[in-house]
């Protein structure tokens, strides 16, 4: 039975998750601004105070546990959130106020044990891995004209690439988007547009609740 939140009661938390390029931030952005009451909330906010695997093929080698992703700070943030309490950013990034909807960037949906606990919807986007690539390389190639940093590119993009191939990066998205794919409550066809997968998330939040 789905939960009915008021301003006593824990938020409604709501994960975003697919692989990098597949716009996972643009879409948390646009579908807090359709809910009403709602805020952002980041997993790559949390890099700096986080623990992640150094070798992503023998993290594949050794089963692909996703609670080896360590965000202890990220989960009791997201935590106070969820109970009606402001949170500060590591880093003064900013402070983030809680709210009805709390729409969080979460690669893993709910695949990790204490996030699981947090999260009430999971909606991933689902599209090739070739697409969301050439959507990364777009956006950095698009920040390095931006910030004028051309010099960098051509270095960046053959280091890049080379740890997508042979580093296990793209074995990475494949195997947490097949995880996250058999568990969440909505799948996305993530080459349709922006407005299109957010109208899609609300309708069926509101469908849910």
């Amino acid at each position: 039975m789905a939960r009915t939140v008021s301003k006593r009661s824990p938020s409604f938390v709501v994960a975003i998750s697919g692989p990098s390029g597949a716009g996972k931030t643009s879409l948390v952005q646009k579908v807090t601004c359709l809910l009403e009451d709602a805020v952002s909330f980041y997993f790559d906010d949390y890099v700096c105070v986080s623990k992640y695997p150094l070798d992503f093929s023998q993290w594949i080698r050794e089963g692909a546990d996703p609670n080896q992703w360590e965000t202890p700070q990220l989960l009791e943030d997201l935590q106070a959130l969820r109970h009606g309490k402001s949170i500060s950013l590591p880093e003064n990034q900013g402070i983030i106020k809680s709210a009805s909807f709390i729409v969080m960037e979460e690669p893993f949906g709910r695949e990790r044990a204490q996030m699981s606990e947090l999260i009430d919807f999971v909606a991933c986007i689902n599209l090739p891995l070739e697409v969301a690539l050439a959507r990364r390389l777009l956006r950095d190639i698009e920040q390095c004209v931006t910030e004028k940093k051309q010099d960098i590119l051509a270095d960046y993009l053959k280091e890049y690439l080379t740890e997508y191939l042979n580093g296990g990066t793209r074995e990475l998205y494949f195997e947490v988007s097949t995880r996250v794919l058999q568990n969440c409550d909505l799948i996305l066809n993530g080459v349709n547009s922006l407005d299109e997968l957010a109208n899609e998330i609300v309708t069926a939040i509101k469908t849910r609740r």
